[in-house]
């Protein structure tokens, strides 16, 4: 089996859930039938979200050095648990010795096969993944649906970086609620599914609390992996 790295620190609590979905995926009768799994959990790495709208410092070098780490200790194949750091992978890609799996890659395979009446998608992510466009990139011949403005800056992002935020380390109702709040609003302007646009997002969010189908992008990227390294 390869040796899988997970590219990580992006926050660090997505990191952690991350590692768990990878070992939900790879169900085994004993500790030692598991795929072996290299996790670089890096919290100083800059800000994607800032750096995409001009505000801080670019996250490639530290992304570069960290996946050097992965490789030195031994990792084979490697995936990033946060969407907004794919903008960044095909640079990454070019510099990296690790062959990475990109969970929106993932994602277009998965939706061919498991969803494929689903044209419209909404989604719950960064201000930084939206003004990327990593999913129009990637996801090309469906409808990307993002929320208005007010409600991306005062909902979902509030729900991801506000002071009682996901990022800050609060699970509570108060982000749940203004993500619930996003994903009705999208609803109204046609997504037959609600994508989990960022990592922190099913921290708070799962499919028991949403009438549409629930896409995890990171779920499906620990599924490409484990079948990758059992490959």
């Amino acid at each position: 089996m390869k040796t899988i790295g997970v590219l990580g620190g992006m926050g660090p609590e997505a990191t952690a859930e991350f590692f768990f979905q990878l070992i939900a995926c790879d169900p085994c009768a004993r500790d030692q039938d598991h795929v072996h799994i290299v996790v670089e959990c890096d919290p100083s790495i800059p800000d994607r979200t800032a750096f995409i709208l001009g505000r801080g410092e670019d996250p490639l070098p530290s992304m570069v050095l960290a996946t050097e780490r992965l490789r030195a200790a031994g990792a084979q194949i490697a995936g990033i648990p946060c969407i907004t750091a794919h903008c960044f992978l095909p640079r990454l890609r070019a510099l990296a010795s690790l062959p990475f799996i990109s969970a929106l890659e993932a994602m277009e395979t998965a939706l061919c096969a498991e969803y494929p009446g689903i044209e419209s998608l909404g989604i719950l992510g960064t201000a930084g993944s939206k003004a990327a466009g990593i999913y129009e990139a990637n996801l090309k011949g469906r409808k990307i649906l993002w929320p208005g403005e007010t409600i991306q800056h005062g909902k979902v992002m509030e729900a991801i970086y506000g002071s009682r935020g996901i990022k800050a380390g609060f699970r509570g109702s108060d982000s749940k609620e203004l993500l619930l709040e996003a994903a009705a609003a999208l609803k109204a302007q046609g997504a037959q599914a609600i994508v989990a646009g960022c990592t922190e997002v099913p921290l708070v969010l799962s499919q028991d609390a949403l009438d549409l189908p629930f896409i995890d992008p990171m779920r499906i990227l620990a599924k490409a992996l484990v079948a990758a390294a059992r490959t």
